[in-house]
């Protein structure tokens, strides 16, 4: 399983609190926690729980998805693609088989 990238995860989440217009201090407060913390995290120095990232993520209406790995709608069909290139050939039929099942799954 591939690692948690904590310094891309942080750029991902100053970026946006720019483009909102908070500043660490207010995130800090509508998560109860520390701008120091806010700061580590954006920093990638800090990692933080998944209660707290989930909080960041609700906070500044972002997806989980993009949060932790940087999928967007944009680059979906790119991450999927890269994921079947690190499976043998044999089993690209079971893979799409179960990415239709999961969809199927999530629509209710």
């Amino acid at each position: 399983m591939e690692q948690l990238n904590y310094v891309e995860i942080g750029k991902r989440i100053k970026i946006k609190r720019k483009e909102l217009k908070i500043t660490q201090e207010k995130l800090s407060e509508m998560i109860d926690v520390s701008p120091t913390y806010i700061s580590g995290i954006e920093r990638g120095c800090s990692i933080c729980s998944l209660a707290t990232i989930t909080k960041i993520a609700q906070t500044l209406n972002m997806s989980l998805d993009y949060l932790i790995f940087g999928v967007t709608l944009d680059n979906f069909n790119t991450t999927f693609t890269e994921i079947l290139k690190t499976i043998p050939e044999k089993n690209y039929d079971l893979y799409i088989r179960l990415c239709q099942n999961i969809a199927e799954t999530l629509k209710f």
